[in-house]
């Protein structure tokens, strides 16, 4: 009785341990199973996914390019690939789109703020890879447009020169701002100055350099001196070059100093509307008079002018109704003491 007890015992256990064999094996053919890779082997890759513009200036663009990359083993479809800004856009191929292994779809991502200040967005991509969908950061600064000018040099010495002779140097404007500059008059203080080659109504782009001449032409004896300015709307404070020389005369004798004569030359751009002439206005303390009846031409030289005062101006333009327009920006000239 107890030996056939025993051999049951034995049979349960060999029942149990085959059981447990056909588990432990079926167990092991789950392991093999790769869940991370999608049915049909397909996977998507971005060139990056995050891009910085960085500074943009507002009235500007920047772009960047997005490369998205079959990099499974069967095709790839790429079903949608969005973008939600009105700061940022995206150009590319036209979706749904089948990608083969190893090829790659090429997109233009720009940045061309509107407002000033700190931007982002995402792009979104949806395909049939086991990694989407998935998203695209964007991000950038939007700089508000600066206007600035550099003037090289900014002061001329033109030394002693005879009396009724000139010497010319020359002087470059540069633009080193983010926006168009344009040109809309020039200034000369000091007696016997004067400027060529540059004219109201020139634009320079940024980075664009124009080069002009200042002349000294003296027609007294003794030492002079004053400013170029060159002036525009777009300019806080006009581009000035300081300018210094003497005029001697061409016997030997010492000459006796003369007190200088100063005059102010002014000249402006043509109004954009048909006008019958221009009217010039001078502030030398208590508001603006005019200077000038009606004159058909772009250039004013005020010779009434007295040593170390300071002057403003401004101009307008007046129709055939003997209307006029609204001031020009004003232009200031610091006349020298001697």
């Amino acid at each position: 009785m107890f030996s056939q007890r025993s051999n049951y015992v034995f049979i349960r256990s060999i029942v149990a341990a085959a059981s447990l064999l056909i588990i432990a094996l079926a167990f092991v053919g789950c392991a093999s199973y790769t869940p991370h890779s999608s049915p049909s082997g397909t996977a998507i890759s971005f060139s990056a996914t995050s891009f910085n513009f960085n500074n943009v200036v507002l009235g500007q663009s920047s772009t960047q390019a997005l490369h998205i990359t079959n990099t499974g083993a069967a095709p790839l479809t790429v079903s949608s690939v969005t973008l939600k800004s009105t700061q940022f856009s995206l150009t590319g191929p036209s979706l749904p789109r089948t990608v083969l292994p190893a090829q790659k779809l090429d997109y233009t991502i720009s940045f061309a703020p509107t407002a000033a200040g700190n931007a982002s967005a995402s792009i979104q991509v949806t395909s049939n890879a086991a990694n989407t969908p998935a998203s695209v950061s964007l991000a950038g600064v939007a700089e508000k447009a600066a206007a600035a000018v550099q003037v090289s040099p900014s002061s001329i010495s033109f030394g002693n020169l005879q009396l009724n002779s000139t010497a010319t140097q020359s002087v470059t404007l540069k633009n080193t701002g983010d926006i168009n500059i344009t040109i809309s008059g020039i200034a000369v203080a000091g007696a016997g100055f004067g400027y060529s080659s540059l004219s109201p109504g020139y634009s320079l782009t940024p980075n664009q350099s124009v080069t002009f001449q200042i002349w000294f032409r003296p027609q007294t004896s003794g030492s002079a001196s004053g400013h170029v300015s060159v002036l525009s709307s777009s300019l806080a404070t006009p581009a000035s070059v300081s300018v210094a020389g003497a005029g001697v005369m061409t016997n030997s004798g010492s000459p006796s100093p003369a007190p200088a004569q100063h005059s102010v030359v002014l000249s402006w751009g043509p109004s954009a509307s048909s006008v019958n002439g221009y009217r010039v206005y001078r502030d030398g303390g208590s508001g603006y008079t005019p200077l000038s009846s009606i004159t058909p031409e772009l250039t004013y030289t005020d010779a009434s002018v007295v040593s170390g005062s300071t002057y403003r101006y401004v101009v307008t333009a007046v129709d055939s109704s003997g209307d006029e327009s609204p001031y020009s920006n004003e232009a200031t000239a610091v006349i020298p003491t001697h």
